[in-house]
């Protein structure tokens, strides 16, 4: 049978193990490879809105291309998208006093429910990166590099081209 000194020696070896382990990543800072890592799709906020996994779908052949991602809102007011542009021209919303975002929602442009956000010979060329403004009620603002990808493969979904 071991004694009890033995186990509490064990028991502190492990703790100090465990330690050592937590306290060496904090040790990397802020400049960490794990920080480092970016994502393949255009994010960026203000205040407590969040523009996330936006996309710009282009048709190749007709120039019209169609935003895609999700505006979250994580205030405890309601948002109001009021403008947006992409590659220096108007995106037409649909309605006269912009998009309203639910406290605590997300906006999900592209979805089956959420707006389609189209724009006719758009100028936007698939791989290239183009600039996304979005506007808000309030005078803020997201600006975005956002990556155009054509409209075939997982992006075939979306067909900007076809919007009226």
């Amino acid at each position: 049978m071991k004694s009890t000194s033995s186990i509490r020696i064990a028991l502190v070896i492990a703790a100090a193990a465990g330690t050592a382990a937590v306290a060496t990543g904090c040790a990397a800072g802020a400049g960490a490879a794990t920080l480092q890592i970016q994502p393949n799709f255009a994010a960026g906020g203000t205040g407590d809105v969040q523009a996330q996994n936006v996309v710009v779908v282009v048709d190749p052949t007709g120039g019209a291309a169609q935003l895609t991602g999700t505006v979250v809102n994580n205030g405890d007011a309601a948002a109001t998208l009021t403008g947006v542009t992409l590659n220096g021209k108007a995106v037409p919303l649909g309605g006269s006093s912009g998009l309203s975002i639910a406290p605590h929602a997300a906006l999900n442009l592209a979805a089956p429910s959420g707006p389609k956000l189209t724009v006719a010979n758009s100028g936007v060329t698939a791989g290239h990166i183009s600039p996304v403004s979005l506007s808000f009620a309030g005078g803020t603002a997201i600006s975005l590099s956002v990556p155009a990808e054509p409209n075939t493969g997982i992006y075939q979904q979306f067909q900007p081209s076809s919007a009226s």
